[in-house]
């Protein structure tokens, strides 16, 4: 079976690296997984004629809303979100799932982070910003707070937030406060040139850091905030955001547990 991520830019992407742990730990042969670079000019080309050689695809910055058209089938979670990350082929139809989301749930799960009744920033407006809001409110969250470079983007998130029930979410200014938890969703960090000024924000040693980047420990993002107690790297959602994928490409549901550190252990070494 072969398998890939198409995104731009996705040098840095270890997601071929991933899957073939995963598969090696799953006891998975006669797999292959590869990184695609695509222009957003070139999916058309990808998808009516490149797609008929993959049985599945993962898909990352900036395609995620933008491969919606291509499909057949939409899991509701991903119509929800309105974007997609992962893609299978099923009864010769295209179709598209959110992992994400599960991704981060698992995330919060993995690292003891209680959301009820909190008080969340959300650095970013972009596809994951969407699926991290979702599960916020999902969990109970008290107030959702946007700090984003694009005032109409923000907007565009509150008002996901709104569709979905949620009217306690407003956007940063710089009198807030008590902040106890603050996601970063946005790629800043993940090349030299990048600025830590977009992370001006009032944290306190007890508020818990959460970056979505997982190419390395201490993102540009963490280490600003290195007095706060809880700072997490995006490393456990991008393993079991590839597991789930996993497991809709085989139709199959695994149980890597008792393994996971292992897998951490083994994508840590990568980087380093």
């Amino acid at each position: 079976m072969k398998f890939a991520v198409i995104g731009n830019p996705i040098d840095k992407s270890l997601s071929p690296q991933l899957h073939n742990i995963l598969y090696e730990k799953l006891n998975i042969s006669n797999c292959s997984f590869e990184k695609i670079c695509l222009e957003s000019d070139e999916l058309d080309n990808f998808f009516n004629n490149d797609f008929s050689q993959f049985n599945g695809i993962n898909v990352t910055i900036p395609f995620k809303s933008k491969v919606v058209k291509f499909l057949d089938i939409i899991d509701d979670e991903a119509k929800i979100l309105g974007n997609v990350n992962c893609i299978t082929k099923l009864n010769n139809m295209i179709c598209g799932f959110n992992t994400d989301k599960h991704g981060f749930d698992m995330l919060l799960i993995k690292n003891g982070v209680n959301i009820k009744g909190s008080n969340c920033v959300v650095l970013g407006a972009g596809s994951s910003a969407r699926t991290v809001v979702k599960c916020l409110i999902d969990l109970g969250v008290g107030r959702i707070i946007i700090k984003n470079r694009s005032i109409e983007n923000a907007h565009n998130l509150q008002n996901f937030a709104r569709t979905l029930g949620f009217n306690n979410i407003e956007l940063f200014n710089s009198d807030f406060t008590k902040l106890d938890l603050v996601i970063n969703t946005t790629p800043l960090g993940m090349y030299k040139d990048d600025s830590e000024d977009f992370f001006n924000i009032p944290v306190n040693e007890s508020t818990i850091l959460i970056d979505l980047i997982y190419t390395a420990r201490e993102t540009l993002f963490l280490k600003k905030f290195d007095k706060c107690s809880k700072r997490i790297n995006g490393l456990d959602m991008f393993i079991f955001q590839a597991l789930k994928s996993i497991e809709i490409w085989r139709e199959t549901n695994y149980n890597l547990d008792s393994q996971i550190e292992s897998v951490r252990k083994q994508l840590e070494n990568i980087k380093c």
